[in-house]
């Protein structure tokens, strides 16, 4: 019986240290100069733009209860 125990531990070790050799994340350099609002707006056209912003303007003023003059 304590085969078995001691074959099941040797088993369970060989399978974590398995584990732990391909989950190794790869660590990625940040780049202190990144400009994050660049990367996100880059690809967006003048157009896409202002319909973009009307859009959360008028529910930013939707839910600020500003009354219209």
């Amino acid at each position: 019986m304590n085969d078995f125990f001691d074959s099941l531990k040797d088993i369970k070790s060989q399978m974590i240290k398995d584990q732990k050799a391909t989950t190794k994340p790869k660590k990625v350099a940040s780049n202190p100069n990144k400009d994050e609002f660049k990367e996100i707006f880059k690809d967006e056209s003048l157009q896409d733009k202002e319909t973009r912003l009307k859009d959360e303007f008028s529910e930013f003023v939707k839910h600020a209860n500003v009354k219209k003059i």
